[in-house]
């Protein structure tokens, strides 16, 4: 019995070891994609490493898709979502301009920069590489310099808002172009000339120019 028993221990000991012996997948394997990751530290470099952006960072959290204010498509894990909001969210210790990088992140649908007062200088040419946005947000900050004729680039985007900046020049024509546009907000600008004679090819949008320098007739289209 004591042989049986013994027995027993020893086979059920080996199989314990043999089981903790056999590779097992991790359960927190990085989903981030590297260059997504890459793209970030870079985002965060030029925004001078605010304390705001703590989170971005490798040897805290590795998977990006767990940093603060990202967002990670279910089925792609490319980052799709970028939203920094300053005011109550210590978004105010963010400043510069708004990094050519942001650019480099190409499943991004959503970015939204919001009341962040020490963002400053001009929308980017480089966020007209960014084809799947939809929702490009842009308001409550210090941008200067015009709306840019290459937004209508962006043929998936549905929501723009430039509002509450200090943004010049006239409106450009070329908005019309953006087939999907559901909501146009660039009021609380410095802007000026007449209002567009906008034909747009899908349903027109809801529009808020108030607030500008703007001249002239309403159009009738």
């Amino acid at each position: 019995m004591k042989s049986t028993t013994a027995l027993l221990s020893t086979t059920l000991t080996l199989s314990l070891l043999l089981f903790l012996s056999l590779p097992t997948p991790s359960l927190s394997a990085e989903r981030c994609h590297p260059h997504d990751k890459k793209v970030l530290l870079q985002i965060k470099q030029s925004f001078n490493n605010p304390y705001f952006l703590a989170s971005w960072n490798p040897n805290i959290t590795n998977d990006c898709c767990d940093w603060y204010v990202v967002e990670c498509d279910h089925a792609t894990n490319r980052i799709n979502s970028l939203t920094l909001f300053g005011g109550f969210q210590r978004g105010g210790n963010l400043s510069g301009q708004i990094p050519a990088a942001i650019g480099d992140l190409p499943f991004l649908e959503t970015l939204i920069l919001h009341k962040i007062e020490n963002l400053t200088g001009t929308i980017p040419t480089a966020i007209a590489k960014l084809s799947r946005l939809n929702t490009l947000w842009l308001s409550w900050t210090n941008l200067t310099g015009p709306v840019p004729s290459f937004l209508s680039q962006l043929k998936n985007l549905e929501f723009l808002d430039l509002s509450f900046n200090y943004l010049t020049g006239s409106i450009p024509l070329e908005l019309s172009l953006l087939q999907n546009i559901v909501g146009i907000s660039l009021d609380r600008n410095n802007l000026t000339g007449p209002i567009p004679d906008w034909r747009f090819t899908g349903n027109v949008p809801g529009i808020d120019l108030s607030h500008n320098k703007l001249t002239g007739p309403i159009p009738k289209s």
